[in-house]
């Protein structure tokens, strides 16, 4: 008995093609998912590994060579972790005892990790859209994952650490520095679409907030070396040992944002307090005193303010004269009134950074004696605002004109011609006979 062969059926060339397209399409993005996800895991287990063997090269040489050595390996695992947790801005709980005043000059560096974690994997992946989205999420799950299984697991007696508070800083820097990093390494130039004079107030906001903070930092190194005596009394009496000179650098580097802040309060008259009702202005004389812990940098805080302290909140209003000056020259085309709107919206991108910059170094050292340190976020922002309009609006309002002015060309390209000689154009050869004559 045969069988009838099925007759051949034809398959149109378009249709094997856009088969053959759909299968080297899927194969494709599937490989671009593979690698999406590994490298997103790689490059967020390296910030961690990379901050891990930061914490230990501090703190090592302090617990090999200091007085109170861990007696098993475990304590060295928990110091390390507790460093580690310091390092990336969680704030310790000693005892019941909460410190808050968190060396933020440390997160920076956890954060400038995971910045760059961030644009490298975007530079991998530039045509990636989605998985861009998709690694930067599971770069910050891993990373915040880290920061609060550490904090949980992490604890003992006498040191522990608040899973909320962990929860909540690990979240801010991680979506802050991966997001930013992202769009920092992606092709396309997301500055170009916000809109011109959007731009403008913010970066001149934020320039005005630097120059501050600039003035600030000189004022306190100033402090310092005027008060560097102090300082070398205060290392021999602490007799720390190299080991803790370590420990003491580590943490004054990672104090420097928050003194610095803390200055930049101070000239503009807002103060800061150092303990409850002890309050350093420089409209208050004599500082109430209070027994602070014995830290070198805060060997700069000033004791006294005489009468010229009370022209330190000018600094901020020359700052604003400057941007003022600024926004005329660069805005010359638009009216004074849009000038001066511009402006106020300056000044009030730079309050508004330098709230959120207070707000970040305001905190507790533990002991009741050191509760809510630092300046109040809404009076210096107020006074900050203020202080910078004041400077602002005129010198904005003013016409560019006003700050240029002509030039006179000192060297002439044509020399002078003497008076005894006339030299004439077809006549020359005579005037010259006529005056040697």
């Amino acid at each position: 008995m045969s069988h009838q062969a099925p007759p051949d059926v034809s398959i149109p060339v378009e249709q094997v093609e856009s088969i053959s397209l759909r299968a080297r399409l899927h194969g494709a993005s599937a490989s671009v998912a593979v690698g999406s996800v590994v490298w997103a895991v790689l490059y967020a287990f390296r910030v961690i590994a990379v901050t891990v063997v930061i914490a230990a090269v501090v703190l090592l040489p302090t617990l090999l060579f200091g007085g109170d050595r861990p007696e098993s390996v475990k304590g060295y695992l928990d110091a390390i972790t507790w460093g580690w947790l310091a390092l990336n801005g969680v704030p310790p709980q000693l005892g019941s005892a909460t410190i808050t005043l968190v060396p933020w000059g440390l997160a920076v560096i956890p954060w400038a990790l995971l910045f760059g974690a961030g644009r490298s994997y975007a530079r991998r992946n530039p045509d990636a859209g989605r998985w861009q989205v998709v690694g930067g999420a599971i770069m910050i799950v891993i990373y915040v994952g880290s920061v609060f299984a550490a904090a949980q697991f992490t604890t003992s007696i006498n040191v522990s650490f608040g899973g909320t508070f962990s929860l909540l800083i690990s979240l801010a820097m991680g979506i802050s520095a991966v997001s930013i990093g992202i769009l920092q390494g992606v092709r396309e130039e997301f500055t170009d679409r916000i809109p011109t004079l959007l731009r403008f107030v913010a970066t001149r906001g934020a320039g005005a907030v630097l120059a501050m903070l600039g003035v600030a930092a000189i004022a306190l190194a100033l402090r310092l070396v005027l008060n560097f005596t102090s300082v070398l009394d205060l290392f021999v009496e602490l007799n720390p040992g190299w080991s803790g000179i370590l420990a003491i650098v580590a943490l004054t580097l990672g104090y420097v944002p928050v003194l610095v802040v803390w200055s930049a309060s101070y000239l503009m008259g807002a103060g800061f307090s150092i303990g409850p009702d002890v309050m350093v202005s420089p409209f208050i004389p004599v500082t109430a005193p209070t027994q602070l812990p014995p830290f070198p940098p805060l060997v700069a805080i000033p004791e006294t303010a005489g009468a010229l302290a009370w022209l330190l909140p000018a600094l901020v209003v020359v700052i604003g004269v400057i941007w003022g000056v600024g926004i005329s020259k660069g805005l010359n085309k638009e009216s004074a009134l849009i000038r001066m709107v511009i402006g106020f919206a300056v000044a009030c991108v730079a309050a508004a950074i330098f709230f959120v910059l207070a707000l970040m170094s305001l905190g507790d050292l533990g002991d009741v004696r050191l509760v809510a340190l630092g300046p109040d976020p809404v009076l210096s922002a107020s006074l900050f605002w203020i202080l910078l309009a004041l400077g602002i609006t005129p010198a904005a309002v003013l016409p560019a004109k006003t700050f240029t002015r002509e030039r006179r060309a000192k060297i002439s390209s044509v020399p002078p011609v003497k008076e005894d000689v006339e030299v004439g154009v077809g006549v020359g050869v005579e005037a010259v006979v006529e005056t040697r004559e």
